[in-house]
């Protein structure tokens, strides 16, 4: 692997492990350098590998960061359109994660699939309903707060 720079403070990165992957962590700063892959086994590790998980970027712009892996100013974007603004490689060859951003990335895929079988109960409910078919009250909350 090539040497590595923090695009916050020019900081040599230092090899690590994120989700079980190999990544590149600042001393500095704590923040880490992902792969795609790495990424992507982050998200499936708080969510299900099989999920259906949705463009990862929304509201792209250009930042004054040099990327660690070609040196070209980094993409930031809101991630998966939540609150959460995380910066990208040009090239598509990584992530730069702040300081306990690995954290929020989690949340926010837990959240995700929460939202995502709440919604599946929900449609199961209505699909149910249409056919006449008769479920408890007690049933019905359940499926709200998405308990099988």
């Amino acid at each position: 692997m090539n040497r590595l720079v923090c695009p916050v403070d020019q900081t040599n990165l230092v090899l690590s492990k994120t989700a079980g992957e190999e990544s590149s962590k600042c001393p500095e700063c704590d923040g880490v350098w992902l792969t795609l892959e790495t990424l992507g086994t982050l998200e499936d590790k708080a969510a299900n590998a099989d999920m259906v998980k949705g463009q990862r970027q929304y509201g792209k712009h250009e930042v004054d960061h040099d990327c660690p892996h070609c040196a070209k100013n980094m993409i930031r974007f809101r991630y998966r359109g939540y609150n959460l603004e995380i910066e990208s490689c040009p090239t598509d060859a990584g992530f730069w994660l702040d300081k306990n951003e690995e954290r929020e990335i989690r949340d926010v895929m837990k959240k995700r699939a929460s939202n995502l079988a709440r919604a599946s109960s929900a449609e199961q409910s209505w699909h149910n309903a249409r056919r006449g078919v008769k479920i408890s009250l007690l049933q019905r909350i359940k499926q709200l707060f998405g308990i099988n």
